[in-house]
């Protein structure tokens, strides 16, 4: 029996326990780097043709399988309500600052947000979303701030260029009402 490229590709995807790039899966399976794209594409429309519940997705500079969002309620359901990120408006603020202005200082958000920040960086820190990028060459020379592997992970981002800037955002969602809990 002969083994596909595609099927090794797609058996390694599926298996992996984080994205895996391009180069790997080329690698391991044998083929060219550019060949990988469109084994992908092509794995991508046979589920949809087929109606299956994932697709592969290309985050964080790699590619991993994730759920399509319409079966979210029965995952929430077999995983629990608990199992998700859980962010307070405080952290998710802070996230966000962070995220579009990498990299950035504590004095920096504190002053974007107007309060001290101390506390969601902390948190942010420990859920391994953020990280510490360097100091600032500055009086103090304050920790500077950046957005991790995972951050990217966790929110289907390609690369920190994928990272919507302030305007784009303010444009998306102009006359959206927003509530937090």
């Amino acid at each position: 029996m002969s083994i596909k490229p595609e099927t090794i590709i797609e058996a390694l995807i599926i298996s992996a326990p984080e994205p895996i790039t391009t180069s790997r899966l080329a690698k391991v399976a044998g083929v060219e780097r550019e060949k990988v794209f469109g084994i992908v594409k092509n794995l991508n429309e046979e589920y949809r043709k087929s109606g299956r519940s994932f697709e592969i997705r290309e985050v964080a500079g790699g590619y991993a399988v994730y759920v399509l969002p319409d079966f979210a309620p029965w995952i929430q359901e077999i995983l629990g309500r608990d199992r998700g990120l859980h962010l307070t408006r405080a952290m998710f603020e802070t996230l966000a600052i962070i995220a579009i202005k990498q990299p950035i200082t504590k004095p920096m958000i504190d002053k974007i947000r107007t309060v001290n920040s101390s506390a969601p960086i902390m948190q942010l820190l420990k859920q391994g979303l953020i990280t510490i990028a360097g100091r600032q060459h500055s009086p103090g020379k304050p920790f500077l701030y950046r957005t991790t592997h995972k951050f990217l992970k966790v929110f289907g981002l390609k690369s920190a260029q994928d990272i919507p800037s302030f305007e784009e955002l303010q444009k998306m969602f102009e006359g959206e009402d927003f509530s937090y809990e």
